[in-house]
């Protein structure tokens, strides 16, 4: 790949808060410990979860609303419009960015696929945490709503946050192309 890899991610977005603060595009996330790859036993690491499409990055935040219809309301979150922003990763941290979807990789790794799309928490974690022990900084798999997109797992603690670089973030509406897009792929009705 030649540039930087663009990822993309949804969010609650105020355009009044500072780069890094919450609900800006820069605002790492605060673990809870529920996610597929969360790294539960760490307090100075999170896991940041990115997509490879902008309707992925908005498919994952409305996919409890499939076979449903879609509401304005459904695009805000702890009252502020819910933003699509691209970034760009800084090209020297692709080579050490995992793509787990090599299978010489995941031999070489010694990680199952099956244990990778578990429902299981405690084994989709234990590999995000046996991985961030081997000090990669994050890793790409598959994302679990559909096998198409692929989802990208960034290690807070390594990666530099200059090594994001964000597009100014666009508030998502209902015809918006990526939740047009999203909402047709998932049968949420506009």
């Amino acid at each position: 790949m030649t540039g930087p890899r663009q990822l993309w991610r949804a969010f609650p977005w105020d355009p009044k808060a500072a780069q890094g603060d919450p609900f800006s595009a820069l605002h790492r996330p605060r673990s809870s410990g529920a996610g597929r790859f969360d790294l539960p036993s760490l307090t100075a690491a999170t896991s940041w979860y990115f997509a490879e499409s902008p309707e992925h990055a908005v498919g994952e935040r409305l996919q409890d609303l499939r076979n449903q219809t879609l509401e304005p309301s459904d695009l805000e979150e702890a009252g502020y419009p819910l933003a699509l922003a691209s970034y760009a990763l800084d090209p020297s941290l692709e080579p050490r960015v995992l793509d787990l979807c090599d299978p010489a990789l995941l031999a070489r790794e010694r990680i199952h696929p099956d244990a990778l799309a578990a429902r299981d928490r405690r084994v989709t974690q234990a590999i995000a945490d046996r991985l961030h022990a081997a000090g990669h900084p994050g890793f790409r798999w598959w994302s679990a709503v559909m096998g198409e997109w692929h989802t990208v797992v960034l290690f807070t603690d390594r990666i530099p946050l200059d090594a994001l670089t964000p597009a100014p973030p666009t508030p998502l509406t209902p015809t918006h192309p990526a939740v047009l897009t999203a909402c047709q792929l998932l049968a949420i009705k506009l």
